[in-house]
Protein backbone atom coordinates (compact mmCIF):
# COMPACT_ATOMS: atom_id res chain seq x y z
CA UNK A 1 0.00 0.00 0.00
CA UNK A 2 1.31 3.09 -0.67
CA UNK A 3 1.49 5.37 2.47
CA UNK A 4 1.80 8.95 1.72
CA UNK A 5 3.99 10.56 4.33
CA UNK A 6 2.60 13.61 6.13
CA UNK A 7 4.23 16.57 4.85
CA UNK A 8 5.77 19.33 7.50
CA UNK A 9 4.49 22.50 7.45
CA UNK A 10 7.99 23.79 6.64
CA UNK A 11 7.63 21.65 2.85
CA UNK A 12 5.19 24.02 1.91
CA UNK A 13 5.58 27.41 -0.61
CA UNK A 14 5.27 30.60 1.42
CA UNK A 15 3.12 33.60 -0.27
CA UNK A 16 6.42 35.40 -1.16
CA UNK A 17 7.67 31.96 -2.64
CA UNK A 18 4.62 31.71 -4.49
CA UNK A 19 3.99 35.29 -5.47
CA UNK A 20 7.67 35.01 -6.57
CA UNK A 21 6.71 31.52 -8.97
CA UNK A 22 4.16 33.54 -9.98
CA UNK A 23 5.74 36.62 -10.78
CA UNK A 24 7.95 34.92 -12.82
CA UNK A 25 5.55 33.10 -14.94
CA UNK A 26 4.88 36.46 -16.11
CA UNK A 27 7.88 37.96 -17.08
CA UNK A 28 8.90 38.89 -20.65
CA UNK A 29 10.58 35.72 -22.11
CA UNK A 30 9.62 33.41 -19.25
CA UNK A 31 9.42 30.78 -21.87
CA UNK A 32 12.64 30.77 -23.61
CA UNK A 33 15.13 27.85 -22.47
CA UNK A 34 11.82 26.00 -21.66
CA UNK A 35 11.16 22.34 -22.98
CA UNK A 36 8.02 21.86 -25.27
CA UNK A 37 5.94 19.13 -23.38
CA UNK A 38 6.42 16.04 -25.58
CA UNK A 39 2.71 14.97 -24.64
CA UNK A 40 -0.22 17.13 -23.28
CA UNK A 41 -3.45 16.16 -22.29
CA UNK A 42 -6.74 17.74 -24.11
CA UNK A 43 -10.28 17.03 -23.97
CA UNK A 44 -9.37 13.34 -22.88
CA UNK A 45 -7.17 12.89 -25.66
CA UNK A 46 -3.03 12.86 -25.70
CA UNK A 47 -1.73 14.97 -28.23
CA UNK A 48 2.41 14.59 -28.99
CA UNK A 49 2.83 18.70 -29.04
CA UNK A 50 6.36 18.37 -29.48
CA UNK A 51 6.31 16.39 -32.41
CA UNK A 52 3.29 18.22 -33.92
CA UNK A 53 5.10 21.46 -33.82
CA UNK A 54 8.06 19.64 -35.33
CA UNK A 55 6.05 19.21 -37.86
CA UNK A 56 4.68 22.34 -38.56
CA UNK A 57 8.05 23.73 -38.82
CA UNK A 58 9.04 21.40 -41.13
CA UNK A 59 5.76 21.99 -43.45
CA UNK A 60 6.41 24.43 -46.62
CA UNK A 61 2.48 25.68 -45.82
CA UNK A 62 0.02 25.22 -43.67
CA UNK A 63 -3.95 24.45 -45.25
CA UNK A 64 -6.41 27.23 -43.74
CA UNK A 65 -7.97 24.11 -41.50
CA UNK A 66 -4.55 23.22 -40.41
CA UNK A 67 -3.93 26.95 -38.93
CA UNK A 68 -7.66 26.71 -37.68
CA UNK A 69 -6.57 23.60 -36.16
CA UNK A 70 -3.52 25.31 -34.64
CA UNK A 71 -5.66 28.02 -33.48
CA UNK A 72 -8.25 25.67 -31.44
CA UNK A 73 -5.19 24.01 -29.60
CA UNK A 74 -3.39 27.23 -28.55
CA UNK A 75 -6.86 28.41 -27.13
CA UNK A 76 -7.26 25.11 -25.21
CA UNK A 77 -3.56 24.93 -24.58
CA UNK A 78 -4.05 28.72 -23.25
CA UNK A 79 -7.09 27.63 -20.88
CA UNK A 80 -4.88 24.75 -19.22
CA UNK A 81 -1.78 27.19 -18.46
CA UNK A 82 -4.65 29.60 -17.23
CA UNK A 83 -6.17 26.36 -14.76
CA UNK A 84 -2.56 25.54 -13.64
CA UNK A 85 -1.22 29.22 -13.17
CA UNK A 86 -4.55 29.54 -10.57
CA UNK A 87 -3.67 26.12 -9.35
CA UNK A 88 -0.21 28.01 -8.32
CA UNK A 89 -1.73 30.62 -7.01
CA UNK A 90 -4.34 29.01 -4.90
CA UNK A 91 -3.93 25.21 -4.06
CA UNK A 92 -1.70 24.33 -0.94
CA UNK A 93 1.43 23.23 -2.47
CA UNK A 94 4.89 21.62 -1.23
CA UNK A 95 7.99 23.60 -2.81
CA UNK A 96 8.36 20.46 -5.32
CA UNK A 97 4.98 20.79 -6.56
CA UNK A 98 5.19 24.20 -6.55
CA UNK A 99 8.21 23.87 -8.60
CA UNK A 100 6.78 21.01 -11.35
CA UNK A 101 3.59 23.17 -11.91
CA UNK A 102 5.68 26.33 -12.55
CA UNK A 103 7.77 24.30 -14.55
CA UNK A 104 4.71 23.17 -16.78
CA UNK A 105 2.74 26.35 -17.11
CA UNK A 106 6.16 28.27 -18.58
CA UNK A 107 6.30 24.64 -21.27
CA UNK A 108 2.89 25.11 -22.10
CA UNK A 109 3.70 29.16 -22.74
CA UNK A 110 6.87 28.02 -24.51
CA UNK A 111 4.06 25.61 -26.72
CA UNK A 112 1.73 28.31 -27.27
CA UNK A 113 4.49 30.91 -28.58
CA UNK A 114 5.91 28.03 -30.84
CA UNK A 115 2.69 27.23 -32.45
CA UNK A 116 1.28 30.93 -32.71
CA UNK A 117 4.50 31.57 -34.18
CA UNK A 118 4.54 28.65 -36.56
CA UNK A 119 0.92 29.20 -38.08
CA UNK A 120 1.55 32.59 -38.53
CA UNK A 121 4.40 31.47 -41.06
CA UNK A 122 7.29 32.97 -38.99
CA UNK A 123 9.19 29.68 -37.67
CA UNK A 124 10.49 27.93 -41.42
CA UNK A 125 14.15 26.14 -41.62
CA UNK A 126 16.11 28.44 -43.16
CA UNK A 127 18.19 25.92 -44.89
CA UNK A 128 17.70 22.94 -46.57
CA UNK A 129 19.85 19.87 -45.02
CA UNK A 130 21.83 20.32 -48.68
CA UNK A 131 22.72 23.63 -47.96
CA UNK A 132 23.59 23.21 -44.14
CA UNK A 133 25.99 20.60 -45.76
CA UNK A 134 27.45 22.27 -48.06
CA UNK A 135 27.87 25.53 -45.38
CA UNK A 136 29.87 22.80 -43.14
CA UNK A 137 31.88 21.52 -46.02
CA UNK A 138 32.88 25.16 -46.76
CA UNK A 139 34.04 25.50 -42.93
CA UNK A 140 35.97 22.81 -42.91
CA UNK A 141 37.86 23.32 -46.22
CA UNK A 142 38.19 27.01 -44.34
CA UNK A 143 39.75 25.07 -41.32
CA UNK A 144 41.97 23.21 -43.57
CA UNK A 145 43.06 26.69 -45.48
CA UNK A 146 43.91 28.31 -42.43
CA UNK A 147 45.74 25.33 -40.54
CA UNK A 148 47.78 25.29 -43.58
CA UNK A 149 48.71 28.83 -43.83
CA UNK A 150 50.03 28.50 -40.39
CA UNK A 151 52.25 25.57 -40.84
CA UNK A 152 53.53 27.61 -43.74
CA UNK A 153 54.34 30.42 -41.83
CA UNK A 154 55.85 28.60 -39.18
CA UNK A 155 58.87 27.18 -41.20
Amino acid sequence: MNREEPKNLDDYISPEEREHLLNGLHRFLVWVGEKIPDEVEVNGKNIKLNELIWRCIHKKELSDQEKTRLMELVHTLESKEKHDEEALRKASLTRDEAKKLYDETASLIRAIMDIRECEAGKVKLKESSDEIRRTVDDARRWIGFLKNVGKKNNL
